[in-house]
This record gives C-alpha cells, sequence and structure tokens, in this order.
C-alpha cells in the first residue's frame, strides 16, 4: 500500500517572515543603509544589523530589545505592534539575560570597614529646612524694629518753608543792537559712492522629496553637513564649502536643484542610489 503525500495547507504555508526580515525588507525598499538606519536611530551599525540578523543575543535585553524593534519599525514605516508580534515566543534565550555560571572558586565577603560610608547627601535637606525656619525667624524679629523706626521717622517736625526771593530788576535795554552774526555757508561733502555689492555667494542645492528616501552630504572638508530620512512634501536646502559630495538613496523620489537650476540626477543612479558632486 503506497503512501499518500501529505497535501494539507500546514506543509504547503510557507513560515511567516521574522522580525529582522521584516526590518531589512522595509530598508531595502527605502534604499539606506544600514550605517545610515543607525545614525537615526543613534545605535552602532552592529546592532542594527543584529536586529535584522534577529541575533538578540548581541544586545543588551528584551526591554531594550523590544524598544529598539519599535524605533526602527516606525522610521522604516512598519507596523511596530506587527514586528513585535514576530519575535520568538516564550522565553527565548537570545532575549532573556544571560544566565549566571557557578564559579569553583568561593568568593569571601568584603569586610565591614570596606562597605561604603554613607554619603552626606542626606543632611541637605534637613539643613536647608534649618536655614529656611532661620531665615523666617530673623525676619520676624526685625520687622518689629523696622516698623518703629519708621514710626520715629514720621514724627519727626517738617523742616521750616523759606521765602521765596524776590525778582531781580530788569537790565536796562541797550541801545546798540548786537552785530549780526557772520553766516559761514558750509561747503558741500562729497557725494561717496556706495561700493560695489560682493559677488553673491553660490546658491545652496535644494532637495525637494516626492517620496520616503534618505540623503548624505559631505563638504570639501570631508565634514557631513545633512544626513536625514526624508518624507514626502519635506525640503533640504544644503549649502557649504564646495564641492559637495552627495548620496541620496531612492533618488528617483527626489527633485534636485542646484543654484536655481533643475538637476538630473538619472546618469548618476545605480540600484535607486545616487552618488554625485556638486563643484
Amino acid at each position: 500500500m503506497s503512501a499518500e503525500a501529505d497535501t494539507s495547507p500546514q506543509a504547503d504555508a510557507a513560515p511567516p517572515p521574522t522580525a529582522g526580515e521584516l526590518l531589512r525588507n522595509a530598508r531595502e525598499a527605502l534604499g539606506a543603509s544600514t550605517d545610515a538606519i543607525a545614525q537615526q536611530l543613534k545605535l552602532a551599525p552592529r546592532q542594527v544589523q543584529a536586529l535584522e540578523d534577529n541575533d538578540f543575543a548581541q544586545l543588551p535585553g528584551r526591554t531594550f530589545v523590544r524598544g529598539f524593534l519599535r524605533n526602527y519599525a516606525r522610521l522604516v514605516r512598519l507596523d511596530p505592534d506587527l514586528v513585535l508580534s514576530s519575535l520568538p515566543e516564550g522565553n527565548a534565550p537570545s532575549l532573556d539575560r544571560p544566565a549566571l555560571s557557578p564559579t569553583t572558586r568561593v568568593m569571601g565577603e568584603l569586610p565591614a570597614e570596606a562597605q561604603g560610608k554613607p554619603s552626606n547627601a542626606r543632611w541637605a535637606i534637613p539643613l536647608a529646612l534649618v536655614a529656611i525656619v532661620a531665615i523666617a525667624a530673623a525676619y520676624q524679629f526685625a520687622r518689629p524694629l523696622v516698623e518703629q523706626g519708621r514710626a520715629v521717622f514720621a514724627q519727626r517736625p517738617a523742616p521750616a518753608t523759606l521765602p521765596a526771593p524776590e525778582p531781580a530788576a530788569p537790565a536796562p535795554a541797550v541801545a546798540e543792537s548786537a552785530p549780526a552774526p557772520e553766516v559761514v555757508t558750509a561747503a558741500p561733502s562729497p557725494v561717496v559712492e556706495p561700493p560695489a555689492a560682493a559677488a553673491a555667494g553660490d546658491a545652496p542645492v535644494v532637495f525637494v522629496f516626492r517620496g520616503t528616501s534618505w540623503i548624505e552630504v559631505k563638504d570639501a572638508r570631508g565634514q557631513v553637513v545633512l544626513s536625514t530620512m526624508g518624507y514626502p512634501g519635506a525640503t533640504h536646502a544644503v549649502g557649504g564649502a564646495l564641492p559637495l559630495e552627495v548620496v541620496l538613496g531612492n533618488a528617483e523620489a527626489v527633485t534636485v536643484t542646484v543654484r536655481g537650476a533643475p538637476f538630473d540626477t538619472t546618469a548618476y543612479i545605480r540600484q535607486n542610489v545616487a552618488k554625485f558632486t556638486v563643484k
């Protein structure tokens, strides 16, 4: 009697993608590198690679791994709950803390004198309260003295008012009129022409994002002047010391303008990533 082949749906169904596979597929669809993702998430590139490889033993623990996965999923526009549901169920060894193996040597206890002494910080709050109470008591004690001084000052007699002096007699008019002042006409000041305007600097490079993409721009000194993810509707203007080295992911979804003129990136696109230099 021949054995029949198992044609049930369970045998034909492919296993669902893991959390790392979901993240890697979404990153590659955007044309982003692991270095660009690591810079946006403030992680090391090896940690991003560990997330995509489901190698959670290289990461600090379950709580941190779930947080990393949530942030990664939001960055590449995935549902965080969908990614977390693809994690291994139960107490997976790669998501738990590493087990501590017993040592063969017995470690002696530290002597009592070696234990840390209590910090003086615990006395800071009581001392502050005592100081506040002392200041309040001093104010209440000095207040009657101040009020008494004000009362004594108010009882002092007002100073006597001296009579106003009589106005002096007007001086006799002088018959002889004073000579007219000499009018001096000032020479017109020379007209100073403003210096010619300095040549306008190069206009910045402008990137307009029609879709989700990423960008990295370095100036002539090799310093990164822009590194970010761009989403539909976003606009970034970049300037700096020329030449500028530009790497643009998902380049077909980005419009580039150099010094006000459209710049065609088609000739520089390889695998949907454009690399070009603005001089």
